[in-house]
């Protein structure tokens, strides 16, 4: 049990988002700038206002002050109380409290709207210290905040580091734990980016408010929650389960908090544990996937056959391709939107990353020319008379009306493949190795996944692509777009021209590997730039 806990506030307490960014929009409208989507200004939650305004609008150091001023008018009377607290908070700080724990706040929120906060959610009796920044720039940095209330406690004669806990939801609580030498648990459920705590170096990463309490109090049930603040508000926790996860010690002591909860109602994982859980949930995914595909594809073939009232394949060919693809359109269909529904929560929808615009023309020109080079690859080495699925599967694929085809291999399934296989898969991976592993290893899951060596070998080179443009844009909808442009091109260049032999030759082959080349680089240049620059 420690005896100081030291509370971030925004994103570790309290959902502070409708508040924080709803001011953020009223900031920027000041200047004629209009962010109709609060999620694009997530990252505002947790920094310092002002190094925010610079770093993601490019303001001047004079503009950025003059945001703050804007945003603080809408704050100060209203932004301020929108806002809940995650659901458990209340109760947890009230047994924590009880226990004897010495309780602060550690927040880079002024202190003085940090205040009326407690004061709003019935929770200031909880805490016997309470440091934010101040509104004329000062403490701004939650090392400062931190240090700031380790002099107190010092004061108070409770100043080792080591019986200290900084609680947090962003890089900023670990490295402001770090500078004073105490312990750090960060919590996932917040606004952290993902590999964001891991790569700052958080001892132990929760994924709710019941994982907290399993840390800090050994699983206690809660205590008599009518005591926990009147003012108490429920909220929505962004991730289900009260597992906790060990990460990297960074803290001194003689011992880490995965050495000291290990075994406990916590439940510590090891980095082993953490990469096994990582690979189950993307086996599970793929796994679902291609069950509810089957079925759904199953059902659909089985009907028609009742219709028909003879076996499908009594059909003449053509007919008989047409309704296999109808039945694996509306499987794709039916397998994304359960997919969807299961994992969405795990799947980075809205980015927020740095993003340059011009990128896309690199990336859809990646996507175009990769599709053609490697088919043109494939084609010339004859690896196809070493699969005859593939090329049962290829003359199904492309017996079907266009508008079908269309809609199955450039709408249906970029959608379907991406939300298990980048949404899922590749994010969780990610979130257990670098960018490097996590980015191969989904990609041979990718290629694996369709069953035979040519499409295995397109599908991982594919795969690997599509993952890095994930990484680069931070939300779905990039490889989405990627994946339907590399599908809609080999469609429409190789089966609808009559001339699309010609992309097949050696020198079109290498034409178009040269020019995958140089797209992915400028992408990188532009795109990946932009994302470091958003880091750094």
């Amino acid at each position: 049990m420690f005896s100081c806990i030291l509370f971030d506030l925004d994103g570790t307490i309290s959902d502070p988002k409708q508040g924080i960014c709803g001011c953020v929009q009223y900031a920027l409208r000041s200047f004629g700038i209009e962010e109709p989507e609060l999620d694009r200004l997530e990252p505002f939650i947790g920094p310092p206002l002002a190094e925010s305004f610079m770093k993601y609008y490019n303001f001047t150091a004079e503009q950025a002050q003059e945001a703050v001023e804007k945003y603080r008018e809408r704050f100060s009377v209203t932004g301020k109380y929108e806002n809940v607290l995650y659901p458990g908070m209340g109760a947890l700080l009230h047994d924590l409290k009880a226990s004897g724990a010495t309780l602060a706040i550690a927040s880079s929120k002024p202190t003085v709207y940090v205040e009326d906060i407690l004061v709003h959610f019935g929770i200031r009796e909880y805490f016997d210290i309470v440091v934010g920044s101040e509104l004329d720039g000062r403490r701004v940095h939650k090392e400062e905040v931190v240090a700031e209330v380790l002099s107190q406690l010092a004061a108070r004669g409770e100043s080792d580091p080591d019986k200290m806990v900084m609680i947090g939801d962003r890089s900023f609580d670990v490295e402001g734990a770090k500078a004073i030498g105490a312990h750090c648990i960060a919590v996932s459920y917040g606004y952290a980016q993902p590999g964001e705590l891991e790569n700052a170096g958080a001892e132990i990463i929760v994924r709710d408010v019941e994982g907290l309490r399993s840390v800090l109090l050994g699983g206690t049930q809660a205590g008599n929650s009518a005591q926990a603040g009147s003012g108490t508000q429920a909220g929505n926790s962004a991730q289900a389960g009260s597992s906790a996860q060990a990460g990297n010690s960074t803290a001194t002591g003689s011992n880490t908090l995965s050495e000291r909860y290990r075994g406990s109602a916590a439940k510590t994982k090891t980095k082993s544990g953490q990469f096994w859980s990582a690979v189950g949930t993307s086996a599970l995914a793929m796994f679902a996937y291609y069950v509810i595909s089957l079925l759904i594809s199953s059902a659909i073939l089985t009907a028609i056959s009742v219709v028909y009232a003879i076996g499908l394949q009594e059909l003449e060919g053509s007919s008989y391709n047409f309704w296999l693809n109808v039945a694996s359109a509306l499987s794709t269909f039916g397998a994304f939107i359960i997919c969807y529904g299961i994992w969405h929560k795990k799947i980075r929808f809205h980015s927020t990353k740095e993003i340059d615009k011009l990128s896309i023309v690199p990336m859809v020109i990646l996507a175009a020319a990769i599709a053609i080079g490697m088919n043109g690859v494939l084609t010339l080495t004859e690896l196809y008379r070493f699969s005859p699925t593939f090329q049962r599967v290829s003359e199904m694929q492309f017996d079907t009306p266009v508008w079908l085809g269309i809609i199955s291999y450039g709408i249906l399934a970029p959608l379907g493949e991406e939300i298990v296989f980048r949404g899922v898969v590749y994010g969780q991976l990610r979130k257990v190795l670098k960018v490097p592993y996590a980015v191969v290893l989904s990609g041979l899951a990718f290629g694996l996944f369709h069953g035979n060596l040519v499409q295995a070998v397109y599908a991982t080179v594919i795969g690997c692509l599509l993952a890095l443009v994930y990484e680069w844009y931070g939300t779905i909808a990039a490889p989405m777009l990627f994946h339907s442009v590399a599908n809609l091109f080999v469609y429409v260049m190789l089966e609808l021209l009559p001339f699309g032999s010609v992309f097949l030759s050696v020198p079109s082959c290498v034409l178009f590997l040269v020019l995958s080349a140089g797209s992915l680089f400028l992408l990188w240049m532009l795109q990946g730039k932009a994302a470091l620059r958003q880091k750094g």
